[in-house]
């Protein structure tokens, strides 16, 4: 599958590229694009290169220029924003040692650095390329895959990791990375996208028009056909199952979405073994 041809149900290209983040009336957007250090590289049609792998779809470049959560085009744009600012509101505090992992464009780290330490992670380079204006003696960037995290056991009080099991085959290894990392008593924010499919129902742009693609989706658990071999959709109770196998007790657990059957679910959790 090319770049190009991925729905813009998950990848929503809007008229507004994604820039680093500027602060306006008190919430982050996206601003000017930074200058190039050094000689600028080569230009090349990411979009109509081949993608092999999942991952080179962050690390070549070609989610950076399509994904726009609270875009006017994609059609969760509410519900993204709703979940960012629940995540924020989560950090208790001031001056807490925060690792956002997968954190793309500092979309929660940047507000977050205005009153605590935060480390941002992503696999794309390019997707840290559009927070580093905002980098500071509060905020730093470093690419970090999550299933092999580069930092010391214990070493943060936080440890966010929201829009990333999705993409991940196993997610017991990325809650063992987020465990290690945590102090003992840290805590751990962290969403799934649910697989049951109803929640689809409240977003007609993401199903489009055709009956057929409607049973393929709800078929795959929410995935659009053309994610089935990328993206994993999980049920409330596996991702609960999940946290409690890798030593995470939920203190609360919050759906984002339709009421009766929430796209997301959003859980703040808490490490109980040392």
């Amino acid at each position: 599958m090319r770049a190009s041809q991925v729905p813009r149900g998950q990848m929503t290209r809007t008229d507004v590229r994604n820039r680093p983040w500027s602060v306006r009336g008190g919430a982050p957007r996206l601003a000017h694009t930074p200058a190039a250090d050094g000689p600028a590289a080569p230009k090349r049609d990411l979009m109509n290169e081949q993608i092999q792998t999942h991952e080179e779809l962050f690390t070549s470049g070609a989610y950076v220029r399509e994904f726009q959560p609270e875009g006017p085009a994609n059609p969760f744009a509410a519900d993204y924003a709703r979940k960012r600012k629940a995540v924020i509101d989560a950090v208790a505090g001031v001056d807490q040692r925060i690792l956002d992992v997968g954190g793309g464009m500092g979309r929660m780290s940047i507000p977050l650095s205005a009153r605590h330490f935060v480390t941002l992670t992503d696999l794309s380079p390019q997707m840290l390329d559009l927070a580093r204006p905002h980098a500071s003696g509060r905020l730093t960037m470093r690419v970090a895959d999550a299933r092999a995290l580069p930092f010391d056991d214990g070493g943060f009080d936080y440890v966010l990791c929201i829009d990333v099991l999705p993409h991940v085959p196993d997610p017991a290894t990325v809650l063992s990375e987020a465990g290690r990392v945590l102090r003992p008593g840290g805590t751990l924010i962290i969403d799934s996208t649910s697989s049951l499919p109803l929640w689809t129902l409240a977003y007609p742009r993401y199903l489009g028009r055709r009956p057929h693609r409607w049973l393929q989706i709800w078929r795959s658990g929410g995935v659009l056909p053309e994610w089935r071999a990328r993206v994993r959709h999980r049920r409330r109770r596996q991702f609960v199952d999940y946290l409690a196998a890798a030593g995470f007790k939920i203190t609360t657990l919050r759906g984002f979405g339709p009421r009766p059957f929430p796209k997301w679910h959003l859980a703040v959790a808490v490490k109980q073994w040392q």
